[in-house]
C-alpha cells in the first residue's frame, strides 16, 4: 500500500521541493495551500486557521503523515499584526497537531531560528528560546502546541533559499536575479544565520518522516555565516562579479521588526542521526548553481 502524506504550504519554497521529492519516492501526496495552489501532487485549497476545515480534510484524506510547512513568514507583517501571526503560526499548528493525533497521523512541523534572541548564535535544541519579534513568538507558540501531542516532530530551520517558488523571491533567488543583471546590491554583514537549501531540507524531512522520529531537531545548513559573506559565496558559485555586493550594517535597514543578530543553529544532532546530512554553504551553493529547474 502506498503511504499517503499531506504537505501544507505546498505552494511555498519548501513545500515545492518536498512534494516533488515525496512523489519521486513513490508517496501519494495531497498538496495543501490557501493562496498559491501547487502544480504537483493533488491540490487541495484549505484555510488552516479554520479548525473545522482541518478536521474534515484529515478525516477525509486519512494520511499516515502530515508535514506542516505553512507559515506566515513576513516578519514585518507579523510585527504589525501580532494577532494574525499568533493565529496562523501558533493556534493553527495546535489545531493541526490535535487533529493528527486523533487521526493517528504522524506530524512534522517546521519552525524557525527566530525563536532565539540572537545574542550568542550556534543555538542547539537545549537552548532556551527568547524571540525578539512577533514572528518568532508566534512560531514558538506553534512549537509548544505541537509538542504537547504524541507522534510529532518539530524541525527548526534558517533562511531557506532555492528554486521553486514563483510568487515571492527568497534571499538566494533575489541575489541571483540582481547579480545576473549586473545590478549592485547592499547586503548586511552583521546578521548571522545558517542558510538552508530547500532541497536539502526536504530530504532531511523525508528521512525523519520515514523513520517517524519524534521530538525537536535543528534542520538547517551546516555553516554559520553572515548574509554578506553568503552573497559573495553565491556570486562566486555562479561566476558573477562579487564587487557588485556592498556590505552594510543592519541598522541602516527599514525593517519594522527587530531581527536577531545571530540566529545560527547547531545542527550536530541532525548530522549525527540522519543519513541526509545538512550541507555546508559551499556544498549547498554548488547544488543550487547546478540545479536545472530555475523558477524565478
Amino acid at each position: 500500500m502506498v503511504e499517503k502524506i499531506i504537505v501544507t504550504g505546498a505552494g511555498g519554497l519548501l513545500g515545492y521541493a518536498l512534494v516533488r521529492q515525496a512523489i519521486a519516492r513513490g508517496f501519494e501526496v495531497c498538496s495543501l495551500d490557501f493562496e498559491h495552489m501547487p502544480d504537483c501532487g493533488r491540490p487541495i485549497k484549505i484555510d488552516l486557521t479554520d479548525p473545522a476545515s482541518v478536521k474534515t480534510c484529515i478525516e477525509t484524506e486519512k494520511p499516515q503523515v502530515v508535514v506542516n510547512t505553512a507559515s506566515l513568514t513576513d516578519v514585518d507583517l507579523c510585527e504589525r499584526n501580532p494577532e494574525l501571526a499568533m493565529r496562523v503560526n501558533g493556534a493553527a499548528a495546535g489545531y493541526l497537531a490535535e487533529t493528527c493525533e486523533n487521526a493517528n497521523a504522524f506530524l512534522i512541523h517546521l519552525s524557525t531560528d527566530y525563536v532565539f534572541d540572537g545574542n550568542s548564535g550556534n543555538f542547539n535544541e537545549n537552548d532556551k528560546p527568547a524571540p525578539v519579534n512577533q514572528y518568532g513568538a508566534s512560531k514558538l507558540l506553534g512549537e509548544q502546541l505541537v509538542l504537547k501531542h504524541k507522534d510529532t516532530c518539530v524541525g527548526r530551520t534558517s533562511v531557506i533559499y532555492g528554486w521553486g517558488r514563483t510568487f515571492r523571491p527568497n534571499f538566494g533567488t533575489w541575489l541571483h536575479s540582481k547579480l545576473s543583471k549586473g545590478e549592485k546590491v547592499n547586503v548586511v554583514s552583521d546578521q548571522f544565520a545558517s542558510p538552508t537549501l530547500n532541497t536539502n531540507l526536504a530530504g532531511m524531512i523525508l528521512e525523519l518522516m520515514e523513520r517517524r522520529w519524534e521530538g525537536l531537531i535543528h534542520l538547517a545548513g551546516a555553516t554559520r555565516i553572515n548574509r554578506f559573506d553568503f552573497a559573495v559565496k553565491l556570486a562566486t558559485a555562479f561566476h558573477f562579479e562579487p564587487s557588485l555586493i556592498t556590505s552594510v550594517k543592519s541598522d541602516s535597514s527599514s525593517w519594522i521588526a527587530a531581527r536577531p543578530k545571530d540566529s545560527s543553529l547547531d545542527v550536530t544532532k541532525a548530522k549525527t542521526i540522519l543519513n541526509m546530512k545538512p550541507l555546508t554553504v559551499e556544498e549547498a551553493l554548488r547544488e543550487f548553481a547546478q540545479t536545472t529547474v530555475r523558477a524565478m
